[in-house]
């Protein structure tokens, strides 16, 4: 499985060895919290099954999940002391029963000091994580409500290639940077125009063609 990691083939033979010693293999149960901002940095996440949330907090407790890693997929945010730039209240969460891998810290840190192309890819993945948080970001400045909500339950639809999934009204809330009772009052009324059905903790979604048009 650490072969998966995108760095991995760049590797000398003996880097290979220090990796695959030093990676940790844990597992986290639904809802438990893989790290919190203020604690020792805990490294570079692989997520070997499930998914991982990563929220930022402000600094009146609002929660926004600005960035998702699922099974295949590496979070390098998780290791944001390493570049010693990055300084946000934050935390990962486990979505799902989920297992990672986890290269430590130090570990990664030699690995970039010692190997370019180590470096290079680190830099490259955590860009593009960060690009994807300041377009979450964006999203809630910019965005109403009504499109926020459009544009998760479509893009939810898509990734789990389903038209029914699994998720709370208070997890869409963190999603689209709202509030829970705004959340259910906004589906209530998707729900009321047929756009979609609610489950117990679920959503299907009825009519996309009735999504995309709240985001033309």
């Amino acid at each position: 499985m650490n072969r998966d990691i995108d760095f991995y083939p760049y590797l000398t033979q003996e880097q290979q060895g220090l990796l695959d010693r030093s990676v940790q293999i844990v597992s986290y149960r639904k809802g438990q919290v893989v790290h919190r901002h203020g604690d020792a940095c805990v490294g570079m996440i692989f997520v070997r099954k499930g998914r991982l949330a990563f929220s930022a907090l402000s600094e009146e407790g609002r929660e926004v999940t600005i960035f998702r890693a699922s099974a295949g997929e590496t979070c390098v945010l998780s290791a944001a002391c390493v570049f010693r730039v990055i300084e946000t209240e934050s935390h990962i969460t486990a979505e799902v029963n989920t297992e990672v891998a986890i290269l430590p810290a130090m570990v990664l840190a030699q690995l970039m000091n010692e190997n370019p192309d180590v470096e290079r890819i680190v830099y490259k993945q955590a860009a593009l994580q960060y690009s994807g948080a300041l377009k979450t970001l964006q999203q809630i400045v910019f965005f109403s409500l009504e499109k926020r909500l459009a544009l998760f339950l479509r893009e939810e639809s898509i990734q789990q290639n389903a038209a029914v999934f699994s998720a709370t009204h208070e997890q869409i809330a963190r999603y689209i940077g709202s509030s829970r009772e705004v959340v259910t009052r906004m589906l209530n009324q998707f729900s009321n125009r047929g756009i979609v059905a609610l489950g117990r903790g679920t959503v299907t979604v009825l009519d996309p063609d009735a999504l995309e048009d709240i985001l033309l």
